[in-house]
């Protein structure tokens, strides 16, 4: 099973346009590695690009990710969702007015919430333009690929995917994962891929974990390690890495040196499993 990480941000990108913090300074300075575009995971085995954020196009094309086959969307916060217009290049020809479909897969509850909050544009790709199959669905079986979607906050719909190929499993937890919601299909896994995770309860501005505001949605690296233990996993890869952390791709390269396997996801990173 071979996979990409597309993007290894989260809302804020890195650079973050206009900002002036010594990170996004860093990052124009040197970039490659030490540049973040936002969230996504492609299935190189399956063609599948699991969420577009807004500059999902520039980052398959930094990644040379030529091909997408199918589509799916975790949850429709907007760095996950607003860049799905690339469907419109993907499934359909406007020279030729001929629609060839991809697969879209979500939970039906988020197929829900990004309708409501996005104007129908699911309806619209579906049944209009028909670039897209729509499937509402928590399982997937592609080829050796089994992949199921598990609803882990059903206060907001979010999608974490146990991917398989015969005894091969990776856990993507691809945003708030916290509350952590038992599920024994997380055991033994070879890869646990989990976002927002503070390393040490310091914010990029000096602010304490503690003190801000979404401290309940947000592992510490201790917890994550107690995860990793308890579900007997083999690796962990921390993603979903924001600005707001005020930690540069150096600081984690360092970082990881000392951890019993758990890595810090970059643009571009395979992992081979």
């Amino acid at each position: 099973m071979k996979l990409k990480i597309v993007g290894s941000s989260g809302m804020s990108i890195i650079p973050s346009s206009f900002c002036k913090c010594k990170i996004c300074q860093e990052a124009r300075e040197k970039g490659g590695r030490y540049e973040r575009l936002g969230p996504s995971l492609y299935i190189d085995d399956i063609k599948m690009l699991i969420d577009t954020p807004e500059e999902i196009a520039v980052a398959c094309n930094r990644q040379k990710i030529s091909e997408v086959k199918r589509l799916s969307i975790s949850h429709s916060d907007p760095d996950h969702v607003k860049g799905m217009r690339i469907v419109e290049k993907i499934g359909y020809d406007f020279i030729q007015e001929k629609c060839i479909p991809i697969g879209f897969y979500a939970l039906p509850e988020v197929i829900e919430d990004i309708n409501r909050m996005n104007g129908d544009c699911l309806k619209y790709y579906g049944d209009i333009l028909r670039c897209i199959c729509v499937n509402g669905t928590s399982h997937i079986e592609i080829d050796n690929i089994d992949i199921d979607l598990i609803n882990n906050n059903p206060d907001r719909n979010i999608t974490f995917y146990v991917i398989r190929e015969g005894a091969k499993k990776v856990i993507y937890a691809c945003c708030n994962p916290k509350p952590f919601a038992h599920n024994d299909l997380y055991f033994d896994a070879d890869v646990l891929i989990i976002s927002l995770v503070s390393d040490d309860g310091i914010l990029g501005d000096g602010t304490e974990l503690k003190d801000a505001p979404f401290k309940d949605e947000i592992f510490t690296l201790g917890e994550v390690m107690e995860l990793k233990k308890y579900y007997r996993i083999k690796r962990i890869i921390v993603t979903h890495i924001d600005e707001i952390w005020g930690k540069s791709y150096g600081y984690y390269s360092e970082l990881e040196k000392k951890l019993d396997h758990i890595f810090f996801a970059y643009d571009g990173m395979e992992i081979i499993v």
